[in-house]
């Protein structure tokens, strides 16, 4: 199995890591940089260092996990999906549909 050599930038322990302990973090966007994340062994702090790409696909091709930091993709709140708006009678309808008890027998029957 491979081992790593980092050093931590807390205590300055030389540390020999298996790739189990550790993380790389990287932006998937652009991928110019990144970082490893690990648990110093010495200090007992959870700690970065920076990292290149190359030092990234050494670390993501011995297995090392690793988290991508790409943007969620969010639709804007005033810029509704298509379709029709939800109006009062639509939920008037609605809660008359879940009054009773036997709302999730109807959709079930329905095929919905």
């Amino acid at each position: 199995m491979a081992q790593f050599t980092v050093v931590c930038p807390v205590c300055s322990s030389e540390l020999t890591l298996n790739p189990r302990r550790l993380l790389v973090r990287f932006d998937a966007g652009t991928a110019t940089s990144g970082e490893v994340l690990f648990c110093c062994l010495s200090c007992r702090a959870a700690s970065t260092v920076p990292l290149a790409v190359h030092e990234i696909a050494l670390l993501l091709s011995a297995g090392v996990t690793h988290l991508s930091l790409s943007e969620p993709v969010v639709g804007h709140p005033e810029s509704p999906p298509a379709g029709p708006p939800l109006t009062h009678d639509d939920l008037l309808d609605l809660h008359a549909a879940l009054s009773g008890d036997s709302w999730f027998e109807r959709i079930g029957a329905s095929g919905a």
